[in-house]
């Protein structure tokens, strides 16, 4: 058994005025005890004669998301700029994420931070840290040397 826990996310901070703009990561980690990425896929399913009553789907769109919970870590760059955008709106939540997988991918992409959290929980407990990386468009993927 090979556990695999090497992830690593690193939100963009601070973007040049150039086309396309060169971002400033900070890595998302201290507090971080939970990610979860959806694809939300889209599907195209398809009845033909000659599928015998059975389907033929195409994924035809996605929407990938990163579900990122924690604790607040006040003083940590990523996570105060998480925060900054609490209670932003529009392209002022725009931002650019980059991932490096286990698996050896790094993948980078425009990005809206949403459903910001920075306060709550239980009464004993450090305040919860939450938010959704929701990804803008089709994502650079290149293999890690």
């Amino acid at each position: 058994m090979n556990p695999v826990w090497a992830n690593e996310i690193y939100i963009g901070t601070s973007a040049t005025s150039a086309t396309p703009p060169v971002w400033t990561y900070e890595k998302l980690c201290k507090g971080i005890e939970s990610v979860s990425f959806a694809s939300n896929e889209q599907n195209q399913q398809y009845y033909f004669l000659c599928g015998n009553g059975f389907a033929h789907n195409e994924v035809t769109g996605a929407a990938p998301a990163l579900t990122i919970s924690g604790r607040r870590i006040k003083g940590d760059a990523a996570q105060d700029y998480v925060a900054s955008k609490q209670f932003a709106l529009g392209t002022d939540r725009n931002t650019s994420v980059k991932i490096v997988t286990a698996e050896g991918k790094q993948i980078i992409c425009d990005a809206t931070i949403g459903d910001v959290v920075t306060f709550g929980g239980n009464t004993l407990d450090v305040n919860s840290f939450s938010c959704v990386i929701y990804l803008n468009g089709e994502p650079t993927v290149t293999d890690v040397t």
